[in-house]
């Protein structure tokens, strides 16, 4: 998608300077009654959100945001989760995980609720905006704030990042991939955040995913988890050591030998 199909609004005329100045971080241009936008960008009083105008099959706003039902429930849930067990192990410390692939931040959320001091790596600065806007909010929140003061938000390019990292010594104890998966034509609608990311996905920088999973393996210094659909072929042809299935999906984690 091209950033002239994406406009910035505010909800109301409090909001009205934060939407500017988003717009001209981002090179977005202003909502205005005479142009259409595929995307839409809200500043509101509760938070940033974005949204697909005039679609009847994707109604409501994508935002991000800790605190919500959802996110409650899978806290709650926590040591029931199999991200937890796939990242962190059997053994009570909690390691340092670089999240190469952010998207909405909901995994790196768990994380960092199972005590893992979390980095996130998000290459699209649109998606990196809610990311930030909804870590900022956590941190003003008494039920998520000791959480998110355990996440670090990097804007960027994973492969590339990693690599500086790798270069400069500095120790990545567990890099986390989730690539996108492929929407599946089978589902009548899929969920209104995948479709965001999706459009927001530009075909010119697509993810390389046996690229990332190489510097992932080059710079952790304990394992990878990768994220991937139960029934998917393994990513690149690359077998894990071992792996961890649920009825959707699976945590293909490759052990490190350094």
């Amino acid at each position: 998608m091209n950033l002239s199909d994406i406009g910035v609004r505010a909800e109301t005329e409090q909001q009205q300077g934060a939407a500017r100045q988003l717009a001209a971080e981002l090179g977005l241009a202003m909502a205005r009654p005479d142009k259409r936008f595929q995307l839409l960008l809200t500043c509101s009083a509760k938070g940033l959100a974005v949204c697909k105008p005039d679609d009847p099959n994707m109604g409501g706003l994508v935002r991000v945001d800790f605190s919500s039902n959802t996110s409650s429930h899978r806290l709650k849930q926590q040591k029931q989760e199999m991200i937890v067990r796939a990242v962190a192990g059997k053994g009570r410390t909690r390691p340092k995980v670089l999240d190469a692939t952010g998207g909405l931040g909901r995994d790196a959320f768990i994380l960092a609720a199972a005590g893992c001091r979390v980095t996130i790596v998000e290459r699209l600065p649109i998606v990196a905006a809610l990311l930030g806007d909804g870590l900022q909010r956590a941190l003003h929140h008494p039920v998520t704030e000791s959480i998110a003061e355990r996440i670090d938000l990097i804007e960027g390019d994973s492969v590339c990042i990693l690599r500086e990292m790798q270069e400069r010594g500095r120790e990545i104890e567990v890099v986390y991939l989730d690539p996108m998966f492929p929407l599946s034509r089978k589902s009548a609608r899929v969920k209104k955040e995948l479709q965001v990311l999706q459009m927001l996905t530009t075909e010119d920088n697509p993810d390389d995913g046996g690229q990332l999973l190489q510097s992932a393996l080059a710079a952790a210094s304990k394992r990878v988890v990768l994220k991937r659909p139960s029934k998917a072929p393994y990513l690149a042809d690359h077998t894990p050591d071992f792996s961890l299935t649920g009825k959707t999906i699976r945590f293909d984690v490759y052990l490190v030998q350094k």
